[in-house]
């Protein structure tokens, strides 16, 4: 136990949790259509928001994060010049968001900006409404840092042609997209680093999809995962505020810290220094060059998926140069650290306990075992882009820090 006393969760904390559970099985996130970011988030002008826990100070910013939010300050043309975008940031001109508190939800450096088009996803059992932003296509992104004039084609790409084509196809009612991520688990996704499956389900329920983006899609199945992990944060944000309750409601990092929030502790961050993923490398890269864990991606293991499922994702573990009886028992042990199974996702692999809902800090800390994460790769400069796919922790001192608030009259 490296030290730590095992806590010892309460029957209030336990009623509490059953609670938080009902909440999230009762969510049926759907898609509905795209908007601006500027309405649908309240972004205003000057204003980014970005993956992760809020920065305290701009020293903290990380160098992906801060190449894609001065990529993001010249695509809105609030300066010609990268200096000039930089200093803007520099001096608090440009105000930064957690993506969070936007209602949002964004991988990697998740830099999101008045003017992009987000896509609008509803609790059709609740009030709740998220947004999924749009994800780019390549490994010379803004989200792992990298802007040119390919970038911005890129963006406006999305901005004017995805997202107002897929909105144009949906059926009418919307999409739900939990069924498309049960089939995709079902087809070996782990709907973190791999999605293949979940994406072919999407489009196969667009059969008005125009042609070419339905190519694009197909070519780009990672694009799944951001409206996956606005479903998620819809679920989880519904057990919010539940007095005395220890699930978690998020995981997220910033490339400086890794931080995670309790379902009885509100809008509140417990954070830890963000570990350096490791895994598979896209040559001439190695693990030297590895960046920081960051991205708001992690609440996919906060639902349950992703890390939290490697037993049953065996071609994402050979991808990831993973020894295939390590990641089985490591997901193994992650199903450990959940209050109960999920009732509409059940792959064959996950055996009779099936796979997790309910990550409870609690148990994650009695176990003394961090969290693992599927997680893209930056490079450490920030400027290079996506270098490779593997696994970083979300460290047990977040949840204890957060268990010890849940615990304090």
């Amino acid at each position: 136990m490296n030290g730590r006393t095992p806590p010892n969760p309460s029957e209030a904390n336990s009623t509490a949790n059953r609670l938080a559970v009902e909440r999230i099985v009762a969510a049926k996130p759907v898609l509905v259509g795209c908007e601006r970011a500027s309405g649908a988030l309240g972004l205003g002008e000057g204003e980014l928001g970005h993956a992760g826990p809020p920065f305290s100070d701009y020293d903290e910013i990380p160098p992906a994060v801060l190449n894609a939010l001065t990529g993001a300050a010249l695509h809105e043309r609030w300066a010609d010049t990268r200096e000039k975008a930089r200093s803007m940031i520099e001096r608090g001109e440009i105000r930064l968001r957690s993506n969070h508190d936007l209602g949002t939800v964004s991988p990697m450096a998740g830099v999101v900006r008045p003017s992009q088009t987000v896509m609008r996803i509803e609790d059709r059992n609740a009030d709740g409404v998220t947004h999924a932003t749009l994800a780019e296509a390549g490994r010379l992104v803004l989200r792992f840092g990298f802007y040119d004039d390919n970038v911005a084609t890129g963006l406006d790409y999305l901005d004017r042609v995805v997202g107002p084509s897929i909105e144009k196809a949906l059926p009418a009612g919307g999409l739900e997209v939990l069924p498309c991520v049960a089939n995709g688990v079902a087809l070996g996704d782990d709907v973190h680093q791999r999605n293949v499956g979940g994406m072919f389900d999407f489009v196969r329920q667009l059969p008005g999809l125009d042609n070419m983006v339905r190519a694009w899609l197909l070519d780009n199945p990672q694009h799944f995962l951001n409206y996956a992990m606005a479903s998620a944060k819809l679920a989880l944000d519904r057990a919010r505020d539940i007095p005395g309750s220890s699930i978690v409601t998020a995981i997220s990092r910033n490339g400086s810290v890794c931080g995670v929030r309790l379902a009885g502790t509100g809008s509140q961050w417990f954070t830890a220094p963000a570990t350096t993923p490791d895994g598979e490398f896209f040559a001439p890269h190695t693990r030297s060059d590895a960046h920081a864990d960051l991205g708001d991606s992690a609440i996919m293991e906060a639902y349950g998926l992703g890390g939290a499922i490697a037993h049953c994702a065996p071609e994402l573990a050979r991808r990831m140069h993973q020894d295939w009886s390590s990641a089985s028992e490591a997901g193994v042990r992650m199903r450990a650290l959940f209050e109960t199974s999920h009732p509409a996702i059940a792959p064959a692999l996950a055996g009779g306990k099936g796979i997790g809902l309910g990550l409870d800090a609690y148990k994650v800390v009695t176990a003394d075992e961090p969290v693992r994460i599927h997680t893209g790769i930056a490079h450490r400069n920030g400027a290079t882009g996506w270098i490779g796919i593997g696994v970083a922790r979300a460290p047990v001192a977040c949840f204890e820090s957060a268990i010890k608030a849940l615990d304090t009259p």
